[in-house]
């Protein structure tokens, strides 16, 4: 398991998420995981509040990964030591 509160393990996955989303394959992918994970859609089901955290999760994981392209090794760290609702500005 990978432990964020270690920089340098931190800094490795970084750069790993990196090298893999930067790139014209991984951009493509990133849009292709934007569209299946509703990155554009609403998470709210008014019929199911189920389904309102199923999309939740989804979503969440793009905004992480959009997290982990968008921020420092420094900035990264700071951001994950915030309460969740926080860490995807």
């Amino acid at each position: 398991m990978i432990d964020l509160q270690d920089p340098r393990e931190l800094k490795a996955l970084q750069g790993n998420i990196i090298a893999v989303f930067d790139t014209p394959q991984g951009k493509e992918v990133m849009a292709f995981l934007e569209q299946s994970c509703g990155w554009y859609e609403s998470v709210f089901d008014p019929q199911s509040k189920h389904m309102t955290y199923i999309n939740a999760g989804r979503r969440e994981v793009v905004a992480t990964i959009k997290t982990f392209l968008k921020y420092s090794p420094d900035q990264l760290a700071a951001v994950l030591a915030q309460p969740k609702e926080q860490n995807h500005g």
